[in-house]
């Protein structure tokens, strides 16, 4: 038996639709990014959309900032961006042993640099609670690798005074070497800060993905 639920003095409320979830598995890049932004934006006229970039093999600032650039457009609500953290922590997997940043024992420095291709990748190591303040040498050898893109991960890390002046000497740096920097995993206070840091069009602020569900 159908009961209205009008006759109970209820109100009927229909269930939001489940959003459709797109699997990126091609490359995130300046050449690949159009087809998939001008795909989304299709299916977004009907849908909201999860991207989940888990399983793409590599990415760069171009096609990080052009995802980026359609979420702001279409609202956090309609397109959500996850799996850029994962795909990060995976392509830094495969990459060579990390890179000395200092003169002390590498396996004591809280941040290391690693290499993918024409990538540099700064993250903190694991032997010690990450804090930016100690950032800064692990990305000026980044920097004079002189790859096209350095990417600094902030995930789970606390965004200092003097990590935020060193990202924003580097911006400035990467600018006029012509390279890239992408700061990925940045929580919300930080990105919000970064923005305001006066960071050179070459940078690029990629904030930490939504919890996944």
């Amino acid at each position: 038996m159908v009961v209205d639920a009008r006759s109970r003095g209820d109100i009927a409320v229909e269930p939001e639709p489940r959003p459709l979830v797109l699997a990126v598995t091609e490359p995130v890049t300046r050449a690949t990014a159009p087809m998939l932004v001008s795909r989304v934006e299709r299916i977004a006229a009907n849908h909201k959309i999860v991207i989940d970039l888990t399983a793409i093999p590599e990415f760069d600032t171009d096609g990080t900032s052009a995802l980026l650039e359609l979420q702001a457009s279409l609202g956090a609500g309609q397109l959500t961006i996850i799996g850029l953290r994962q795909a990060t922590a995976r392509l830094v997997g495969s990459m060579d042993e990390p890179v000395v940043t200092a003169r002390h024992d590498q396996r004591l420095a809280p941040w290391v640099m690693h290499r993918l291709r024409a990538i540099a990748v700064v993250q903190p190591s694991d032997t010690r609670p990450a804090t930016s303040d100690e950032l800064e040498p692990a990305l000026n050898v980044a920097l004079d690798a002189e790859l096209a893109i350095v990417v600094v991960d902030l995930r789970g890390v606390r965004l200092t005074r003097r990590g935020l002046q060193a990202i924003a000497f580097a911006s400035s740096t990467a600018a006029l070497r012509g390279q890239e920097l992408l700061v990925a995993n940045a929580d919300e206070h930080a990105a919000e800060r970064l923005r305001r840091a006066g960071l050179s069009a070459t940078t690029y602020v990629a904030p930490a993905p939504l919890p996944e569900t």
